[in-house]
């Protein structure tokens, strides 16, 4: 006999239900694109939407009860009936939100008296030593073998996460347990608890880090006041932010924010020393990142709910909802430590303006007057830092597309494939899985939407900067061969005939495909090359820094992924693969795209055919 499945149990109008951790539920209204209200209810990986007006206070009434009896979920709202009722409620017992008490867990009120300090959720430091990017080179050949010098910083390291690794006068990392890169964070003693905010962070699995919370507090009238002087001189390089913030406009506050202290760290004379920060701009730093993380999100990851254009107005409260509703205050390794009311109050500050008579009787400390003082170079620093980044990650949505496009050349290959076709086409089908299924770029859609908001940045930075673009970032970046790159190309599709055919082909289209999408890349990789290192030049003026004493290769780009480990690595840089793949090695810098032919030695010489 066959044991029969377990029958699903029925709910009685006299069951006690429970909705454990219903503090965790994020209850939040939204307009669809009709104009209709919906009510959704965010319960950890589950959302839950109401689009009945006359179910909005089953929905409210829900988000507020632990426990309750089936029943009384009929006195929640006007003409409850308890059939309709009851359908609702096992509709949610099946999803696992809701359970009949005696099947329950551990009860909520258990499980906050237990909350209390956590060990560290982080592995143990690699390293004691406290490190500076002004051993840019040394660090660089360390964690990744590519030595790169402190002129080409910014081009690696996006200006955001620049002051990550000092430490401040508290001896305390910048960017805590995030900084980058991993290698070179520092154990420092810190106090973690379980999180008791209600919301998504609720007596979450990850603690809190309340020893940088309790910083924070004690110097959070200077934050403040620090916040309402950056956004005013903010205001007076992008005025048309007096009528409300877009979301291109908290990206760029808020780096600019992270370049005053940024500035003090880097610049080669009467900078800080690492170990000397305030701890006011240390943690000025902090909570400003984690708005600036939100906006990031928005603008780029269009993975739960779809992004937003840089020049979509934005408020305090949209901020706050779309990091509850998407974890942002969520880590992979602990939850943010500021409570609501903390939040909220920071936006209305940096986002609306507010507090500017409270902020008005703040005396500032020396170190933290000294650094707005510099607030213009600072502020040049930063949009020229974001301005670079935009450059250099521009060169991602342009090797992804290269990708795609080299593994429809080599599934449509229509003349019999040399091993190294054939080669190439396992390879690229390969990397194809791991585009599709595992980066950001995974559809024509999502790297266009990257490079409209890379665009943006550059072009608003120029702004800024009181320095407006002629062209476009797409139009400086856009392929524009030379007669030097003719005979680049010529050299190339010589490669391209004698390696890619096991014979002579009747028709060497493919290889003349093959040939367009390699140079097409290689010609858009050395003009963000060429470009990235004129905004390079600006910041090291700005910083007096020496000029770089080699050139900057396309491939050098690629210290960025290596700096943040293996967890990194999605696609290897396509210029890292030719060799092995198609048997030439390429070289890219603002001057030269060099080809050597790697393979000639081995390969079979067919004469030449086709065009000349």
């Amino acid at each position: 006999m066959h044991a029969m499945p377990p029958q699903p149990r029925g709910l009685d109008a006299g069951d006690q239900l429970v909705f454990p951790m219903h503090k965790r539920v994020i209850t939040q209204y939204s307009v669809d694109p009709s104009g209709a209200r919906e009510l959704h209810l965010y319960y950890g990986d589950k959302e839950i939407s109401f689009d009945e007006p006359e179910l909005f206070a089953f929905g409210e009434q829900l988000a507020r009860h632990s426990s309750f009896v089936a029943v009384s979920s009929t006195t929640w709202g006007p003409g409850y009936e308890w059939t309709k009722m009851q359908e609702l409620l096992e509709q949610l017992i099946e999803q696992g939100i809701l359970r009949h008490a005696d099947e329950a867990g551990p009860s909520e009120d258990a499980s906050r008296q237990a909350a209390g300090d956590r060990p560290s959720p982080l592995p143990a430091a690699l390293t004691t030593t406290a490190r500076s990017w002004f051993e840019c080179e040394a660090i660089t050949k360390e964690l990744t073998g590519q030595g790169l010098e402190l002129g080409y910083l910014e081009l690696i390291v996006p200006v955001f996460r620049v002051a990550h690794m000092a430490l401040d006068a508290e001896g305390r990392q910048v960017g805590e347990a995030n900084v980058y890169p991993q290698p070179l964070r520092l154990d420092v003693p810190t106090r973690w608890r379980t999180c008791i905010y209600e919301g998504s962070r609720y007596l979450d699995a990850k603690p809190m880090n309340v020893t940088a919370l309790k910083a924070m507090r004690a110097d959070w009238g200077q934050i403040m006041a620090a916040l309402l002087r950056i956004r005013a001189a903010y205001l007076e390089r992008f005025p048309a932010a007096r009528n409300g913030l877009t979301l291109g406009d908290i990206e760029r506050l808020t780096t600019l924010v992270l370049a005053v202290p940024t500035y003090q760290l880097m610049r080669m004379q009467g900078g800080v020393a690492n170990g000397s920060l305030h701890p006011a701009l240390s943690s000025m730093f902090r909570v400003t990142d984690g708005l600036r993380t939100v906006a990031h999100q928005m603008l780029f990851l269009p993975v739960k709910e779809a992004t937003l254009s840089p020049e979509s107005l934005i408020t305090s409260a949209d901020l706050y909802e779309y990091a509850e509703r998407n974890h942002s205050f969520h880590s992979s390794h602990g939850v943010c430590a500021g409570p609501k009311a903390m939040i909220e109050e920071f936006l209305a500050v940096l986002v609306d303006g507010k507090g500017m008579a409270e902020a008005a009787s703040v005396v500032l400390d020396p170190a933290v007057e000294a650094a707005l003082a510099d607030m213009d170079a600072a502020l040049d620093y930063g949009l020229y830092g974001l301005q670079a980044f935009a450059v250099v990650f521009s060169l991602w949505p342009v090797m992804t597309r290269a990708y795609t496009r080299l593994s429809n050349i080599s599934r449509a290959w229509s003349e019999e494939p040399s091993d190294t076709v054939t080669r190439l086409g396992e390879y690229l089908h390969a990397k194809m899985e791991v585009l599709q299924n595992e980066t950001l770029h995974a559809t024509e859609e999502w790297r266009v939407n990257r490079e409209r908001v890379y665009g943006d940045i550059y072009e608003q930075c120029a702004f800024g900067l009181g320095r407006p673009v002629q062209e476009e970032l797409a139009q400086r970046i856009a392929p524009k061969p030379t007669a030097a790159h003719v005979a680049t190309a010529d050299r190339l599709r010589r490669i391209l005939r004698r390696n890619c055919y096991s014979r002579p082909p009747m028709d060497d289209h493919d290889a003349e495909q093959l040939l367009q999408c390699l140079m097409n890349f290689f010609l858009q990789a050395q003009a963000i090359v060429a470009l990235g290192c004129d905004v390079q030049q600006n910041i090291n003026s700005l910083l007096g820094r020496p000029a770089p004493s080699r050139p900057l290769r396309a491939s050098d780009t690629d210290v960025h992924v290596l700096l943040q480990g293996n967890e990194a690595r999605r696609l290897p840089h396509l210029l890292d693969e030719l060799e092995s793949l198609l048997g030439f090695r390429v070289e890219i810098t603002r001057d030269k795209i060099e080809i050597t032919d790697a393979a000639a030695a081995t390969q079979p010489n067919f004469p030449a055919w086709g065009r000349q």
